[in-house]
């Protein structure tokens, strides 16, 4: 239970960081002629993070004078370890709920951290699934396990949250990152559904891009924190309780 809560967390956005590092340095660039871009490298702020985890790039491009260059090498790093990061939110929740069982917790916390423990698991699978599904092998279904993925973990956030807070050996101070996940999750829950829309069948501006493309990789990297700070309060927790 320890090595799913403590020890793989650390070690899978460990592992997702440096593929991600890895996989755009190897990304051969990108072009978006709406809004007349251009690129020899991967671009923080016009470039999506599933881009990396395409076969080809510029598939979206309907000129068939942009080239689509192999993507062979940041697709692999890229997908291994976002499918790396879905089984480790999978393994962790699923873990989650023994603990407050084990302590004999309230019954409040106990039921809160067994509604956390299916959903975190769903979550995890549709991370999962967007590793899996390449944008340009399936845009339908990578849209769909990757809004999903974000969905579902929005719940999981407000559940979590939850959990921490109704019990009665977990410090309260402990939920507060979750909490503030939960509130910027919402912000990029309505963004991704009633923002402006990025995909091959609309049209959108550069600034548009920019808003959707940074937003994505800064929940990413509020989530990860937060996911590290509850690895923090349960190795706390257990040390103390061992």
């Amino acid at each position: 239970m320890k090595f799913y809560l403590n020890k793989l967390p650390v070690i899978s956005i460990s592992i997702f960081y440096i593929f991600c590092l890895i996989a755009a340095y190897f990304y051969p660039g990108s072009e978006k002629e709406i809004i007349n871009f251009k690129s020899d490298n991967y671009s923080f702020t016009h470039n999506f993070l599933s881009e990396l985890g395409c076969l080809k790039t510029n598939t979206d491009e309907a000129n068939p004078e942009i080239i689509q260059a192999d993507n062979t090498i940041s697709m692999l790093f890229f997908n291994s370890g976002l499918i790396l990061i879905g089984l480790t939110i999978s393994l962790f929740y699923l873990n989650f709920k023994n603990i407050f069982n084990h302590i004999k917790d309230n019954k409040a916390c106990r039921s809160l951290s067994l509604i956390t423990s299916y959903i975190g698991f769903i979550a995890g699978i549709m991370f999962s699934g967007v590793g899996f599904v390449p944008d340009d092998l399936s845009f339908e279904w990578h849209v769909f396990f990757a809004n999903g993925a974000f969905l579902l973990l929005f719940f999981v956030s407000i559940f979590h949250t939850l959990t921490i807070y109704y019990s009665n050996n977990i410090n309260n101070i402990y939920s507060v990152g979750y909490l503030i996940f939960t509130i910027c999750l919402l912000f990029y829950v309505y963004l991704i559904f009633y923002g402006p829309q990025i995909n091959p069948y609309t049209n959108f501006t550069e600034e548009q891009l920019i808003l959707q493309v940074v937003s994505q990789k800064m929940i990413v990297i509020v989530f990860t924190f937060s996911m590290l700070s509850q690895v923090i309060a349960l190795n706390r927790f257990l040390i103390y309780r061992k």
